[in-house]
């Protein structure tokens, strides 16, 4: 699983370029991501809104995931429709539900 998963630090400012730089680069869309957020930075649904396009684009798409780490989203109880996890660990096991489910819909 973390061999074809690349872990991503993303500060606030850096979305809009990541969300660009993810539809341009053909490499990321054979790797699960995991969007390791700032802990120096207030986080809010409204920051993360430009990732939920490309974390179903790169689901249906190329059969791949998007988790991201923010234990303070998690512990406010944020909704989003994104993976949200506290921890690295966490989102590495997101990923592989994720991929146990798409294999059983198969």
């Amino acid at each position: 699983m973390k061999e074809n998963t690349l872990e991503v630090a993303l500060r606030k400012e850096e979305v809009a370029d990541f969300v660009s730089r993810f539809k341009e680069e053909e490499s990321l869309s054979a790797q699960h991501l995991i969007l390791l957020l700032s802990e120096d930075e207030k986080w809010t649904a409204k920051d993360l809104k430009p990732l939920v396009s490309i974390a179903k684009q790169h689901s249906k798409k190329h059969q791949k995931s998007i988790a991201v780490v923010s234990a303070e989203l998690v512990y406010e109880g944020t909704e989003i429709e994104l993976n949200l996890a506290p921890t690295l660990q966490e989102a590495y096991d997101l990923i592989e539900i994720d991929e146990i489910e798409r294999d059983l819909w198969k």
